[in-house]
């Protein structure tokens, strides 16, 4: 029997709307959102690039002022230690501390390149099932084999991480069973937590499974942080559906909640959920306890299962540099402003500046960086003090092109940010923002000085305007893509090549099949009855 779910209500934070460049969206949007909080409250801004792992480039940020600079890598800052960061990346050690400060972790131990398959069988016999078997250094779930109930699937499972991955060194732990819920702590205090659920789809009766997913990746496309991770039909999700009696063409019921995979990776598809509300004040001890349990840990984010009355959990990672794009941009629930947080912990006394309303062009400014043409980029500040905004709707029978270039000249004179954008073969829109409103005004006089002779302007409506603007000023006309056009169309071409790949891969299988082998001979007398069928016809 499906569960049931409510209609989702998207919600956004209004300064984010819209205000998150292509470069600023998935893995990069904490990055993106911290550094963006901090430049729009007047901190100064860098962009710079370290090298790791071999002449891998890192990009990395800094916010200052002038009393102080900190530096920062996705959402962690520089208050975290070094000793904080290296125990948080080794799992099994995170494991000891927790244990050692009565911080409740799963039962469990670490083999390293010297123990063989055996031992570590041996070992998860003698724990019980169901087990865990985890590399000691993976993330994002991968080489995670969750709930093993038999020793075969150990066997593989273990052979699968060491072997296939390549992870020598892994985890074997108790099996816990609850809900996944990731908690975001600064110091002493407790400030959200999100759930992870698997890929799924919610039927309306009418449309398919497979036009459900197509309908669910439209938003998952125009989430920032879902904008790479969609959900890609795979083996996986055809063989988790033909379990419960449904292909791909099943039209599923109004209201039914359908699960697509069984792991809740957002990058496979699944939803972030905002629980915060479902915590109980034993969760956010645990999660506390876990920070002071870690030398140096300032700001984290724990993984933690937790008991259906959330009077009990137990802590399975503790993340120094937690993902919070799952929470500025949640799938249901309210979105929480942990970049502000963050921000506000690092610069206090930045806690009443209002921030600005202009957003700066991330992809320009990483560029340079990922080129490695400039080690480092400064991010020029935003003007300061009140910002006006205004949008006009310049209807007439104007030469479109012309008219754009002559209000962006007149824009950047008058050092205004916004956009002059086609909206229909005899309409432009005009969003201009500034420190003087006057200016901003006057931008409806410009409109009618500046169309040539033979032209007219019928009509222009005004209206104020504060959503976010990004800071410049850009023509966009509509045989132009604009990168986010750019963005997803290479998303969807990749998207389009992976399916061929495992269409591929699922021929060759077949080709490759021990069945397919031993029905070659009928498969040839069939073929060749058929050519004699055909050729008698003709």
């Amino acid at each position: 029997m499906m569960e049931k779910e409510q209609q989702i209500e998207y919600k956004w934070l209004p300064h984010l709307e819209d205000a998150v460049p292509p470069a600023g969206q998935g893995k990069r949007i904490s990055t993106y959102t911290v550094s963006l909080e901090g430049w729009r409250r007047g901190l100064q801004l860098k962009f710079y690039s370290i090298f790791e792992d071999g002449n891998k480039l890192k990009v990395r940020y800094s916010l200052g002022n002038e009393d102080r600079t900190h530096h920062f890598q996705l959402s962690m800052g520089d208050k975290v230690s070094e000793q904080a960061f290296d125990i948080c990346d080794d799992k099994d050690l995170t494991k000891q501390y927790l244990e050692k400060h009565n911080v409740p972790a799963p039962k469990g131990d670490r083999f390293d390149l010297s123990a063989t398959d055996e031992e570590i069988v041996a070992y998860g016999l003698s724990l019980g099932y169901p087990i865990v078997v985890k590399p000691t250094d993976g993330n994002a779930g991968k080489g995670v084999f969750a709930n093993i109930k038999n020793e075969k699937d150990l066997r593989k499972a273990i052979s699968h991480v060491r072997d296939v991955l390549e992870y020598p060194e892994i985890i074997v732990e108790r099996y816990v069973s609850g809900e996944e819920f990731r908690i975001f702590v600064i110091e002493d205090k407790v400030l959200g937590a999100m759930n992870r659920r698997p890929a799924s789809v919610t039927g309306d009766g009418v449309q398919t499974i497979r036009q459900l997913i197509h309908e669910k990746n439209k938003f998952r496309r125009i989430n920032p942080h879902l904008t790479s991770r969609l959900i890609r039909i795979d083996m996986e999700i055809e063989n988790r559906l033909e379990s419960k009696g449904y292909t791909l063409n099943a039209i599923p019921k109004e209201g039914e909640l359908i699960y697509l995979r069984q792991k809740s990776n957002l990058s496979t598809g699944g939803d972030a959920v905002n629980v915060t509300d479902q915590l109980t004040p034993e969760l956010e001890e645990i999660a506390i306890n876990a920070g002071k349990a870690i030398p140096g840990l300032t700001h984290y984010g724990v993984d933690m299962i937790v008991s259906n009355d959330r009077k009990k959990g137990v802590i399975l990672e503790v993340n120094t540099r937690p993902g919070i794009g799952g929470h500025l941009f949640p799938g249901e629930g309210e979105p929480i402003d942990f970049a502000k947080d963050i921000i506000d912990y690092y610069f206090p006394e930045t806690k009443d500046i209002e921030r600005s309303q202009l957003y700066y062009d991330f992809d320009s400014i990483l560029e340079p960086i990922t080129a490695r043409t400039a080690s480092n980029v400064d991010v020029i500040k935003p003007p300061e003090g009140k910002l006006y905004g205004k949008k006009y709707l310049i209807t007439g029978d104007y030469n479109k092109r012309n008219f754009s270039r002559a209000i962006r000249r007149h824009a950047r004179y008058y050092d205004v940010h916004g956009h002059i954008k086609l909206i229909d073969d005899n309409t432009m829109e005009l969003i201009v923002v500034g420190t003087d409103e006057t200016v901003l005004i006057n931008f409806i006089n410009i409109s009618e000085e500046i169309i040539e002779e033979g032209e007219t302007i019928e009509n222009i409506e005004a209206f104020d305007w504060y959503k976010p603007v990004k800071m410049g000023f850009e023509r966009i006309l509509e045989e132009e893509l604009s990168q986010s056009d750019i963005r997803n169309i290479l998303i969807e071409r990749d998207n389009l090549q992976r399916e061929k790949e495992h269409i591929l891969k699922k021929y060759n299988e077949i080709h490759q099949s021990r069945a397919w082998k031993a029905t070659f001979p009928v498969r040839f007398i069939l073929q060749r009855l058929k050519r004699r069928v055909k050729s008698t016809k003709k």
